[in-house]
């Protein structure tokens, strides 16, 4: 496991955030401009579903913010039923509402699990992505929790703003190291669960696996069933050198250096996320819409 830098005073990680490469906090996204008729056609679409989620909302005594409802409309394309559904099947929705602080902290510095530097997109849809490095989680040792609140923090963030939650995000599992020991049946679940928007409301619209192993077609078979029909289209078993089909031209140099020689030390784009997050947090950044 790699060691980290210590803490940061608040203010060395004041000073230290202004000096972060802007890989992080730019946030935002460039879309192409659709035909007027079109777009206006999907605004009112957007708008008739938020319209019912709102009063949904008020007269269930259901008490979510805008941002979060915006949400929930988007990762079900904004089709009012399904959307209604998750909101109402939503019983934990601490998860909405986690800080960079804490046991939290702690679980960012295992390097398990951590988004990359936001000016990496994927090629198509310009998806955000993060990153798991799987062999450095172990469920015997680390309680799932601890796991899933690491994932949902992500997908938190990386839904800030109204063209992030369109964007959606892309998942890269780097397989390297991992055997059955970094695997439970419960602890899989969970995580499977969480990238479907079943714990909150972000889209995955890509899930890499990366270099897996031999046999792991068998772990694979027990995966597959948790996954829904769409979400399993979604999945792509591939090798490093792949990874130029799916992420933007020159990719490497927002990866993790485990997985390119041009990339990233992994230590670095971690302590950049956690302390500039910290930083955030602590002054309760706002949603845009």
């Amino acid at each position: 496991m790699m060691t980290l830098s210590p803490l940061l005073s608040p203010c060395a990680r004041k000073q230290r955030i202004l000096s972060i490469p802007t890989g992080f906090a730019d946030g935002g996204s460039s879309c192409s401009s659709a035909a007027g008729s079109s777009q206006q056609s999907q605004k009112r679409k957007e708008e008739k579903c938020l319209q019912i989620l709102r009063r949904f909302c008020e007269v269930s005594e259901i008490q979510l913010s805008d941002h979060i409802i915006f949400r929930y409309a988007c990762l079900h394309h904004f089709k009012a039923a399904k959307a209604k559904a998750a909101i109402q099947n939503c019983h934990d929705k601490h998860y909405l509402d986690l800080r960079m602080q804490g046991e939290l902290e702690e679980q960012f510095y295992s390097t398990a699990l951590f988004p990359l530097p936001a000016r990496l997109r994927t090629k198509k849809g310009n998806s955000s992505v993060f990153y798991m490095r799987p062999s450095r989680y172990n469920p015997t040792k680390t309680p799932a929790k601890k796991i899933i609140e690491n994932l949902c923090y992500i997908l938190n963030d990386r839904s800030n703003t109204r063209q992030q939650a369109l964007d959606g995000v892309a998942f890269v599992a780097n397989m390297k190291g991992w055997t059955m020991q970094n695997f439970s049946m419960d602890y899989c679940r969970q995580f499977m669960h969480g990238l479907q928007g079943h714990i909150v409301p972000t889209r995955v619209e890509l899930f890499l696996i990366v270099n897996p192993p031999s046999w792991f077609r068998n772990v694979w078979k027990l995966m597959k069933p948790m996954l829904s029909r769409s979400f399993s289209r979604k999945v792509h078993i591939v090798k490093q050198e792949r990874l130029g089909d799916y992420l933007m031209k020159g990719y490497e140099q927002f990866i993790p250096d485990e997985l390119a020689a041009a990339g990233k030390n992994t230590s670095e784009i971690v302590e950049d996320y956690v302390d500039l997050k910290g930083y955030e947090d602590e002054e309760e950044t706002g949603f845009e819409l």
